[in-house]
């Protein structure tokens, strides 16, 4: 795999991964009143989520990998809505 390709599918998954924390109402502006239910996720879920899409992104090529980028930067989605074809992330 590129370099260029693996830091798409990180960016991809970072973004992905901070759209899916704040649909569950986990904002940075609410950060010290959920700050023990985020870490708790991180502990329990975070490689996983990384490790599952990392995964199902891995088949794609650069410049599908920037439309799913630019999809995300233009939506509220997360890669669960993006990737239709894909089994989505189930947390622990």
């Amino acid at each position: 795999m590129t370099q260029i390709k693996s830091d798409l599918i990180c960016e991809i998954i970072r973004k992905s991964q901070t759209r899916f924390l704040n649909k569950k109402g986990w904002t940075a502006e609410k950060a010290e009143a959920c700050e023990q239910s985020v870490l708790e996720w991180v502990k329990n879920n975070a490689c996983g989520y990384r490790d599952h899409y990392k995964q199902q992104l891995e088949s794609y090529s650069s410049g599908e990998l920037s439309e799913i980028l630019k999809s995300l930067n233009e939506s509220d989605k997360d890669l669960n809505d993006i990737l239709n074809k894909a089994p989505a992330f189930v947390e622990k």
